[in-house]
C-alpha cells in the first residue's frame, strides 16, 4: 500500500517529468499540470486563456504545496518510541530540490519583481528591465505574501519560537535559496504604515521569523544574501536598502563577520588580476566604515578594527591580506572624510601599535603578542599602496622600538633570518619616504632614548622581561676589558662600555637607508649637541663618549665615494660641519691657557704639600711642562676640518663666499684661530683665509665686466640688496644697506645710476631703515640715517610724516614709562635723520616738524634726554629757517624761559650738601632714561635755542624791520631777569656762561629794536 510521502513525491513528480517531447514550453507545463491535477483533484483545469507566467505560477503554488506536504511528513520530531520518519533515496532529494527551484524562480521571485514595478517610490533603471503589464497587483502582493509565509513555516512550521525541522528541505532553503526567501521576508515585514493599505498588508509575522532566520544562517550566508539583495535588479525600495545596511553592519560584529565579508565579496578564486578589484576594495571599505543602526560608533570600531587588523595574520589568504591594507591605508589616509575619523584613527592605532609600547600603563600581553603586532606590521606596508604618509605614520611613533629590537636580533644568531630582514626592510623602506626634518628629529629620539630590552624563547616569540631581569652593561665591565682596551685589542667598532645606541651599528643603519640630507642635518645636530655636552658637568659623562663614537663612525662610514649616503657630496653640509667644528673654539686657546695654569697651580700646590711632609704622586707627563703645548681632542678635529675646507675650495673652484654665505661665517671663525691657534693651525687657517679672500676677488671682478655689459636695473639692485641685508657678516649687511641708500637717493645729473621709482617698496625700505637703525654698529646705524634722510629728500612729506611718528609718537600715557633704552636710541638716531631732512629741506616742512617736537617738549614724564633732542631739532629748524619760524618764536622763546625759571639747580648751601651732592652725582650720561628735568643738558638746550631765537631775531630787524614788535617789553624784561639770575647762582657752569652770552644778545635784541 503506497505511504503518504510517495504519494506526495509521486504528485511532484508529475510536475517535473513528462513522458512527452514537446518543443513548447507552454504546452509541456501545460500538458504536466493536467497530469498533476489527474492525480489531486480530477475537477481542476489549465484555463485555455493562460498565458506562460500564468502557467508557470501555477506550477510554482502546486510545487510549494507538494514541498509542504512532504516537510509534514519528515519533518516531525525523532522522539525515542514513536514511529521514525521515514527515509528519502538520492532521486527524490534532487526531485525536492527542483521543486524548491522551482516555487522561488517561477512562483516568489516572479511575484516580487511584479511588485517592485508597481511600487509607489520605485522606478525602473535598466533597459534590461521587462515592463509587465499588471491587471491585478493585488491578486499578485496577496499571492507573493502567502507564498512568502508558506516558505518561512516551512522552517518554522510551530511558529517563530518552535523547533526548526531536521530536513533536507530546511538544509535546502537555507544554504541555496536564503536569499530568495529575505527579500520579500523583509519587503513584506517591514512595511512602513505609510505605504501599507487594505490591498497591501504589512506581514507583521514575517519579522520574527526572518530575525531567527537570520541567526541560523553562517555570517558569509548572511552577508552574501544582504550583499545580493543590496546589488539586486530592479533595486529594492529605499527602506529595504537601509534595512540591509543595518543588518549587514550587525552581522560584522559576529566573531567571523570581517572575515565572511570578504569571503562574499572576493569567492573563492578571486585574485588582484580582476579588473573589479579595485571596486571591490573600495566596496569592502565602505560597508566596514558605516556604523549600524541602533549602534554606538565606539563599540562598533572596538570590535570591527581588531578583527580587519586580524586578516593580516599569515594564515588568511592574499586575498584577505590586501582587503584589510586597503581598508586600513583609507582609514588612516590624511583626506579620510569620514565623521568618525578621529575615532577611527585612534583605535586602528591602538589596535596595530599597542603591544610595542612602553609605559607602566601598558596592559599584560600575551607572550606572543610582539611577535604577532610585528609580523603584522610588516604584512601590512607589504600589502598596502606605498604611500609615504601612511608608512611614516605607521612607523614614526615605534621605530625607537622597532630600532632597539632589530638591534637585539642582529645580535641573536637564533633568531628566524627571515623575520629579521623584514624588520630591516620595514625600516628602511620608512627611511627612504619619511622628511628629512622628522627623520631627523626621530633619530635623535634614538639617541636620547634608553636601550630596551628584549628576550626572544626557541619558538621566536619576542617579550621584553622586567627590569629586574635585566643586567646593564656597565655592570659586566672587568678589569680585563678595560686592560685589552688600553693594550689595542679592540677595534674602532667595538662597545665596551654597552652604549646605546651602539655606534658602529646606528651608523651602519644610516648607511643602509641611504638619505645623505638626513644624515647630513643629523650630523650637524650630533656636532652641536656634543658641543653642548662638553660644557654641561652635570649630565650623564658617557653622553659625550656616545655622540664622539657616533661622531668618528659617520666620519669613517659616511665620507667615502659618491654614493648618495655621503654626507659630504654636497659642499653645504660639510661646510656646515666644519662651522660647527670651529665655532666653540674661539676661546679654546684661552681656555687651553686656563688649564695649563692650573695643572701648574696643582703642580705647586703638591710642592708645598711635600714640604708639610704628606704623600703626593709626581706627574710624569710632558702636559704639565710649563710652556707645552696641549693637544686635545679639539684640536686634532679642527686641523681636520681646515684641511677638508682646503680639500673642498680645491675641488669647488666656483664656490666662493658670494654663492655660499656659510662661507662668510667659517672666513670670520679662522680670524682667531690664524693669531692664536696652534703651531698646525695657525698656517692652514691662514691658507683658508687667503684662499676665500682671493676666490671671492675674482668672482666679484667677473661679476663687474658682466655688469658693465648688461647693466643692473634698480629692481634688480634692491634684490641683491636684500639679500645682503640677510647675510650674517656686517660689511657684506652694510654693504647691501649700503645700495639700498643709493636706490633711494635723489638723481643728480653726474650720475646715471638707476634709482628706485616704485613707490610701493617704500614702506618696506622705511621698515629696513628704521631697523637697521636700532644695529649697535655705528657704520650700520649712520648708513640708515642717511638711507632715512635720502628717502625723505626723494619722496617728500609722506615719508617725513612716518618719521615724525616714529620719533614722536607713543608717548602718551604708559608709552613713556615702557621706554627701553633701544627704544630711545632708536628715537635718537631717528632724530638724526630729521636734522639731517632740517638742514636739506629748508623752509617747507617747518609746519610738520615744529609742532610734534614742541609737544614732545612739554612732557615731564618721558626721558629728559629725549626732550633735550627735540631742542636740539627745534634750534636746527630756527638755524635753517628763521622766517618759517617766526610764527612760533613767541611761544618757543616763553617756553624756554619757563625751563630756565623751573628746573634750575642753585649752588649747593648749607645744610642740603649731602643731598645736592648725591643730585649732581648722577647725570644724563648715567641714566639716560631719568625723566628728572633738573640735568644740566637740558637747560644747555634751553639756552642754546632761545640765545638762537634773539640772535635770529637781531638779524631779522637789522635786515628788514619786520620782527621790531616780536618780543613785547615785558618778555624782556622777564628774559633778562631770568638769565640774569641763572648766570648768577645756577650750579652748571657751563649754564652760566650760557646764560651771560644769552644776556649779551638780548642788549644787542634791545638795541635793534630801538634803532641803534
Amino acid at each position: 500500500m503506497p505511504t503518504a510521502l510517495s504519494v506526495a513525491l509521486a504528485d511532484g513528480a508529475c510536475l517535473i517529468y513528462s513522458t512527452d517531447s514537446e518543443s513548447d514550453l507552454k504546452t509541456l507545463l501545460d500538458k504536466r499540470l493536467s497530469s498533476y491535477y489527474t492525480r489531486t483533484d480530477g475537477g481542476r483545469r489549465v484555463p485555455e486563456s493562460s498565458s506562460l507566467e500564468d502557467i508557470q505560477l501555477a506550477t510554482a503554488l502546486e510545487a510549494l504545496s507538494v514541498i509542504t506536504r512532504v516537510q509534514k511528513i519528515i519533518g516531525v520530531d525523532e522522539t525515542p518510541g514513536v514511529e521514525q520518519p521515514p527515509l528519502i533515496g538520492t532521486r527524490d532529494l534532487k526531485e525536492l530540490g527542483t521543486l524548491l527551484s522551482i516555487a522561488f524562480r517561477w512562483g516568489i521571485d516572479r511575484l516580487y519583481a511584479k511588485a517592485l514595478l508597481a511600487w509607489p517610490d520605485t522606478v525602473p533603471v535598466s533597459n534590461a528591465q521587462r515592463i509587465i503589464e499588471l491587471k491585478t497587483p493585488s491578486e499578485d502582493y496577496a499571492t507573493l505574501t502567502s507564498m512568502t509565509l508558506n516558505m518561512l513555516r516551512l522552517v518554522f512550521p510551530d511558529g517563530f519560537r518552535g523547533r526548526i525541522p531536521q530536513t533536507l528541505i530546511t538544509t535546502t532553503i537555507l544554504e541555496k535559496h536564503a536569499m530568495d526567501l529575505l527579500k520579500p521576508s523583509i519587503m513584506l515585514g517591514w512595511l512602513p504604515k505609510s505605504l501599507a493599505s487594505d490591498l497591501r498588508p504589512v506581514l507583521d509575522i514575517a519579522r520574527p521569523m526572518t530575525t531567527r532566520f537570520l541567526n541560523f544562517l553562517l555570517p558569509l550566508q548572511t552577508i552574501t544574501a544582504l550583499g545580493g539583495i543590496l546589488s539586486s535588479t530592479p533595486h529594492p525600495p529605499q527602506y529595504v536598502r537601509k534595512l540591509c545596511i543595518s543588518l549587514l553592519g550587525q552581522q560584522l560584529l559576529r566573531p567571523q563577520g570581517v572575515r565572511s565579508l570578504c569571503a562574499a565579496v572576493f569567492g573563492e578564486n578571486d585574485s588582484p588580476a580582476d579588473d573589479s578589484w579595485i571596486e571591490k576594495l573600495q566596496h569592502i571599505t565602505r560597508v566596514l566604515l558605516t556604523v549600524p543602526f541602533n549602534t554606538k560608533p565606539k563599540e562598533y570600531f572596538d570590535q570591527v578594527i581588531p578583527r580587519i587588523v586580524d586578516l593580516l595574520a599569515p594564515p588568511e589568504p592574499p586575498t584577505n591580506k590586501r582587503a584589510a591594507a586597503y581598508v586600513i591605508s583609507r582609514m588612516l589616509s590624511a583626506d579620510a572624510t569620514s565623521r568618525y575619523q578621529d575615532l577611527i584613527s585612534k583605535t586602528t592605532y591602538i589596535a596595530l601599535l599597542l603591544p610595542f609600547s612602553i609605559g607602566e600603563e601598558t596592559p599584560e600581553m600575551p607572550t606572543t603578542a610582539i611577535s604577532t603586532a610585528l609580523t603584522t606590521l610588516i604584512t601590512l606596508v607589504s600589502n598596502a599602496d606605498p604611500s609615504p604618509t601612511l608608512i611614516s605614520a605607521l612607523l614614526s611613533p615605534i621605530l625607537t622600538i622597532l630600532y632597539s629590537l632589530l638591534y637585539h636580533m642582529d645580535h641573536v644568531k637564533t633568531m628566524n633570518p627571515s623575520l629579521r630582514e623584514s624588520l630591516r626592510g620595514l625600516m628602511v623602506t620608512w627611511g627612504k619616504i619619511v622628511g628629512a626634518a622628522d627623520g631627523v628629529n626621530i633619530l635623535w629620539s634614538i639617541m636620547q632614548s634608553e636601550e630596551t630590552k628584549w628576550t626572544i624563547d626557541l619558538e621566536g616569540n619576542i617579550k621584553r622581561p622586567n627590569e629586574s631581569e635585566t643586567i646593564s652593561r656597565l655592570s659586566l665591565l672587568t678589569p680585563q676589558d678595560l686592560k685589552d682596551g688600553e693594550g689595542g685589542d679592540y677595534s674602532l667598532e667595538s662597545n665596551i662600555l654597552g652604549l646605546y645606541p651602539d655606534p658602529n651599528h646606528f651608523v651602519q643603519f644610516l648607511k643602509t637607508i641611504d638619505r645623505a640630507d638626513i644624515s647630513s642635518d643629523f650630523f650637524v645636530k650630533l656636532l652641536e649637541a656634543y658641543r653642548d655636552q662638553k660644557t654641561d658637568d652635570d649630565e650623564d659623562p658617557t653622553r659625550p663618549l656616545l655622540y664622539l663614537q657616533i661622531i668618528m663612525q659617520m666620519q669613517a662610514q659616511l665620507t667615502d665615494g659618491k654614493s648618495s649616503a655621503n654626507i659630504l657630496c654636497k659642499p653645504t653640509h660639510l661646510l656646515s660641519f666644519i662651522r660647527h667644528v670651529l665655532e666653540p673654539q674661539l676661546t679654546a686657546p684661552h681656555k687651553a691657557r686656563e688649564r695649563h695654569q692650573d695643572s701648574n697651580s696643582r703642580v705647586n700646590l703638591k710642592i708645598h704639600a711635600e714640604q708639610e711632609g704628606e704623600l703626593s704622586d709626581e706627574g710624569d707627563s710632558d702636559d704639565d711642562t710649563p710652556g707645552a703645548e696641549i693637544i686635545t681632542i679639539e684640536g686634532e678635529m679642527i686641523e681636520t676640518s681646515l684641511n677638508l675646507l682646503l680639500s673642498i675650495l680645491e675641488a669647488n673652484e666656483d664656490l666662493s663666499a658670494r654663492n655660499v654665505p656659510l662661507l662668510n661665517d667659517i672666513f670670520s671663525l679662522l680670524e682667531p684661530l690664524a693669531r692664536e691657534g696652534s703651531e698646525i693651525v695657525r698656517p692652514l687657517a691662514r691658507e683658508a683665509r687667503m684662499v676665500m679672500t682671493a676666490r671671492l676677488a675674482s668672482t666679484s671682478s667677473g661679476k663687474s665686466t658682466l655688469r658693465s655689459q648688461d647693466e643692473e636695473t634698480a629692481h634688480d639692485i634692491y634684490q641683491k640688496s636684500l639679500k645682503l641685508l640677510q647675510d650674517p657678516i656686517l660689511p657684506v649687511r652694510a654693504h647691501g644697506l649700503l645700495l639700498l641708500r643709493q636706490l633711494v637717493t635723489p638723481s643728480t645729473p653726474d650720475l646715471k645710476d638707476p634709482k628706485l621709482n616704485d613707490d610701493a617698496l617704500v614702506p618696506a625700505i622705511l621698515s629696513i631703515f628704521l631697523q637697521s637703525v636700532q644695529d649697535d654698529d655705528s657704520y650700520m646705524f649712520l648708513n640708515a640715517v642717511q638711507g632715512l634722510a635720502a628717502m625723505v629728500d626723494r619722496f617728500g612729506k609722506d615719508v617725513l610724516i612716518m618719521l615724525v611718528k616714529e620719533y614722536a609718537g607713543g608717548l602718551d600715557g604708559l608709552g613713556a614709562s615702557n621706554l627701553t633704552q633701544r627704544d630711545l636710541d632708536t628715537r635718537t638716531r631717528v632724530g638724526e635723520a630729521l636734522a639731517a631732512v632740517i638742514r636739506r629741506c629748508g623752509d617747507a616742512l617747518m609746519d610738520i616738524l615744529v609742532p610734534p617736537l614742541f609737544r614732545i617738549l612739554r612732557l615731564r614724564h618721558i626721558p629728559t634726554s629725549l626732550r633735550t633732542s627735540s631742542l636740539s631739532l627745534l634750534a636746527d629748524c630756527e638755524s635753517t629757517s628763521s622766517v618759517a619760524m617766526l610764527p612760533y618764536v613767541t611761544d618757543l622763546a616763553g617756553a624756554m624761559l619757563d625751563i630756565l625759571q623751573l628746573e634750575i639747580v642753585p649752588v649747593n648751601l648749607g645744610s642740603r650738601n649731602n643731598e645736592n651732592q648725591e643730585t649732581q652725582a648722577s647725570s644724563m650720561d648715567s641714566e639716560p632714561l631719568s625723566s628728572n628735568a633738573k640735568f644740566p643738558p637740558l637747560r644747555r638746550a634751553a639756552l642754546h635755542f632761545l640765545a638762537l631765537m634773539v640772535r635770529e631775531t637781531t638779524k631779522q630787524i637789522y635786515e628788514s624791520s619786520f620782527a621790531v614788535s616780536l618780543f613785547s617789553d615785558d618778555f624782556m624784561r622777564r628774559a633778562k631777569t631770568i638769565l640774569g639770575y641763572v648766570a648768577s647762582v645756577d650750579s652748571d657752569n657751563i649754564v652760566r656762561v650760557m646764560a651771560r652770552e644769552a644776556v649779551e644778545d638780548l642788549e644787542h635784541l634791545n638795541t635793534a629794536r630801538l634803532g641803534l
